[in-house]
């Protein structure tokens, strides 16, 4: 019987696992064995540890002067990864050194990296999880015996919530051989998978790709934006070319980029080429601080494509980066346009004969685009606004309702002419600007978001926009209308110029690189084409019958879209959130409080003595103005992204750590607190930001008298990995907090901290 039992459990167990793991499922890759001088394990968390790294040959006998690859595989514990070149925003680049007796190493080859969106999304790092080969190749010199040394020396970091540093030198033998013969421990398909995913150049994948700068050269200080395009078919029956997958949704997920030192990036937007049959658009906004540097630099990183099976393509970027005239770099206007100027003069504009593309095209293009505009995010409140103008006017003399049409296109194209003019008077002196370019302006934004305000404070009817009825007796409303016609039309084209419209990009291209009156035509045509699809919808004969009569229902209506107004004023608080930090978003909110106020102030005293709505007019204006001289100074604040609420005038005294330090404060009867940190630990700053540097937090410093020790490991210290060591930690973040009455036995905080956490535990640790 109880072989009988055993018998079944058997069958019963192979019935189980042919059930659990189907034909054809994937398993994963079984790691090679290696000499024991070529596996290293380091970064230990409790005990544990977090990499197993092994130096892997692709050949197991190699014949002088061939090419061979090796490289190291490190493999993850699930949930750590390790970075790529250039860590990103956070962490620490990974390094890795190749060395070989009788043998040339190559450089570095790095497979296409992950993109991981750590501390909520706040901060983009570049990297690997579970498995990752790099690897180089090496030239076996001709005169190479017997065999070849090859060895590794590498330098990581390791981050889960932790972040652990590692080190290892590894070294194996290559026997010289009369031929090359390949590797028959597995390595193989650790290097075919990662000579794969290695980035090629964009004449290699079959994809076009373009980049283009908003202005040339990048000075101090300035903002600008990258647009970059990669076409894989441009037309729908185009021979051999690449069939492209959707941009993922996030846009920082579609391109991965080498740092450049002083300058920011950060990847904004990730969109289907508009022109293309098949293409990726990807925007990248910057900014340059004010420290310059010397000598050339170029924009380098990876295109993360996918082709239509998903499967990857990654393509490498590498362009000239314009940081000074000398560098001649492409000069070229945002858009999705193909409007370059001459590299040798990268000022000077191209001419309509220069360029493939027709007049007659480019300005149906235009018509085109700013139809289309219509239908974007930013402009649709007004439309909406408009649509509701419309109920209104919809059932009375059609004369009136043309005229109102006539005001709001007569806004939208005086608005058109006086961008146009700006952008001629800045080509004028030697400027490139984009579509768009007053948004990179955050006294503008603040200018937008107060009319935005305002504009939704009226519908609200916080006050009314009407002249004195006295003056215009039996026509006393209109003049008021067809004015907030004329200034609907303002807003129409002051909210459209961020937004890009398919057919937009490549008009505007066009007339930016053109001669002055091409600008102002196709910038007029543009107009038109925005305030077309109101037009029309008032021209069509027996519009009114399909459209509700107006009742009291128009009222909740009007204040609907009131809070559209608001929504897009949310869009401009973000733009200065780019652009200035948090700190810039709190003078924006103030600015636009003390609008609100001011408009809330007029709505008071408006239908009052005339006196009084002077006075009020007044006292208004005053405050906007004071409000914005104290708050619009955004030139003056951080744009750290590591600014957080309440951050912007605090500061924390920090102590440098030491053990005799620390006894020190002890003795004088002062808890302690120590900050184990690095500038590479992302946990650590995301902390720092939100928690300690809080003002209720630096305000309990101050109440409870702590002494702030911070420990910094960005570079190797002995003391402090000991002092990690003795607290069972092997990275940072650690906490501690000491107390006079047990210095020997210190509280250990959890390595994610919380205010209300740290409090509680300072006003514990008083005496």
């Amino acid at each position: 019987m109880i072989r009988v039992s055993y018998l079944c459990a058997a069958i019963c167990a192979l019935w189980l696992s042919a059930i659990a793991i189907p034909a054809g499922a994937a398993t994963p890759p079984e790691l090679p064995d290696v000499p024991d001088g070529a596996f290293a394990e380091d970064a230990y968390d409790d005990g544990e540890p977090r990499v197993a790294k092994r130096l892997l040959v692709n050949a197991d006998s190699v014949r002088a002067g061939d090419t061979v690859e090796a490289g190291v595989l490190f493999e993850m514990d699930p949930g750590w990864h390790i970075y790529w070149r250039d860590a990103g925003q956070g962490g620490m680049s990974t390094e890795v050194i190749f060395d070989a007796s009788s043998a040339a190493p190559g450089p570095v080859m790095w497979p296409e990296p992950t993109v991981y969106h750590e501390a909520g999304g706040s901060i983009i790092t570049f990297g690997y999880g579970d498995t990752a080969l790099l690897f180089a190749e090496f030239e076996i010199d001709d005169d190479a015996q017997h065999e070849v040394q090859i060895s590794a020396d590498v330098d990581y970091l390791v981050c889960e919530v932790d972040c652990i540093p590692g080190r290892a030198a590894l070294t194996r033998t290559l026997r010289i051989a009369d031929e090359t013969t390949a590797a028959n421990d597995g390595s193989r398909k650790f290097f075919e998978e990662a000579i794969a995913a290695v980035p090629r150049p964009p004449e290699q994948t079959g994809v076009d790709v373009e980049v283009r700068y908003s202005h040339a050269p990048i000075e101090e200080s300035d903002q600008f934006r990258v647009e970059i395009t990669a076409i894989g078919c441009m037309e729908t029956d185009e021979p051999d070319c690449v069939e492209l997958d959707a941009p993922p949704t996030e846009p920082a997920d579609a391109l991965v980029y080498d740092r450049i030192d002083t300058i920011s990036f950060d990847v904004a937007r990730a969109s289907p080429h508009p022109d293309a049959h098949s293409g990726w658009f990807i925007e990248v906004s910057g900014r340059a601080s004010r420290d310059s540097f010397d000598g050339d630099r170029r924009f380098r990183g990876v295109l993360r494509l996918r082709d239509a099976d998903g499967q990857p393509l990654p393509t490498a970027v590498d362009e000239l980066f314009p940081r000074t005239e000398s560098q001649q770099a492409k000069a070229l206007v945002l858009g999705d346009g193909h409007a370059v100027a001459d590299e040798a003069s990268p000022q000077e504009p191209t001419t309509p004969a220069q360029s493939p593309l027709s007049l007659g095209y480019i300005l149906l293009l235009a018509f085109l685009g700013g139809a289309l505009l219509n239908l974007m995010p930013c402009v649709f409140p007004v439309l909406a606004i408009k649509v509701f103008a419309f109920v209104n006017l919809a059932h009375e003399e059609r004369q009136s309702v043309y005229a109102h049409s006539a005001t709001y296109t007569a806004g939208i194209v005086a608005s058109m002419l006086v961008l146009a003019a700006a952008v001629i008077a800045l080509q004028m002196v030697g400027t490139q600007v984009g579509w768009g370019f007053q948004f990179q302006e955050p006294g503008f934004i603040a200018a937008v978001g107060a009319v935005l305000v305002i504009f939704a404070l009226n519908l609200f009817g916080v006050f009314e926009v009407t002249l004195d009825p006295g003056k215009l007796q039996q026509v006393a409303d209109a003049p008021a209308s067809h004015r907030r016609s004329f200034g609907e039309g303002v807003l129409a084209v002051v909210l459209a110029t961020p937004c890009s419209a398919p057919f937009l990009g490549t008009a505007v291209g066009f007339a930016l690189a053109s001669p002055p009156w091409i600008i102002a035509l196709t910038f007029t045509v543009l107009g038109l084409g925005l305030a077309a699809p109101f037009v029309l919808l008032t021209l069509v004969p027996g519009a009114a019958r399909f459209l509700p009569k107006p009742g009291p229902w128009m009222a909740h209506f009007k204040q609907l879209l009131g809070f559209a107004l608001l929504a897009t004023a949310i869009w401009l608080v973000w733009l200065i959130g780019q652009m200035a930090g948090t700190a810039g978003i709190t003078r924006l909110l103030i600015f636009l409080l003390s609008c609100g106020l001011a408009a809330w102030i007029f709505g008071l005293l408006q239908f009052r003595s005339t006196r009084a709505r002077r006075l009020g007019l007044a006292f208004a204006l005053a405050i906007v103005v004071l409000s914005g001289v104290f708050t619009l100074q955004f030139d003056d604040v951080s744009t750290s992204k590591a600014t957080t609420d309440d951050t912007d005038d605090t500061v924390i005294a920090w102590i440098e750590w030491s053990e005799e330090a620390v006894q020190a404060e002890l003795d004088a009867g002062r808890p302690v607190f120590v900050d184990f940190t690095a500038d590479w630990c992302i946990t650590c700053k995301v902390n720092e930001a939100n928690v300690l540097e809080h003002r209720r937090v630096v305000d309990a410093i101050d109440k409870y008298d702590v002494a702030m020790f911070m420990a910094d490991w960005t570079r190797r210290d002995d003391h402090i990995r000991a002092k990690l060591a003795e607290f069972g930690k092997a990275g940072v973040p650690m906490y501690l907090l000491y107390t006079p009455d047990a210095p020997n036995d210190p509280d250990v905080l959890p390595e994610l901290l919380t205010r209300d956490m740290v409090i509680d535990a300072f006003q514990e640790a008083a005496p």
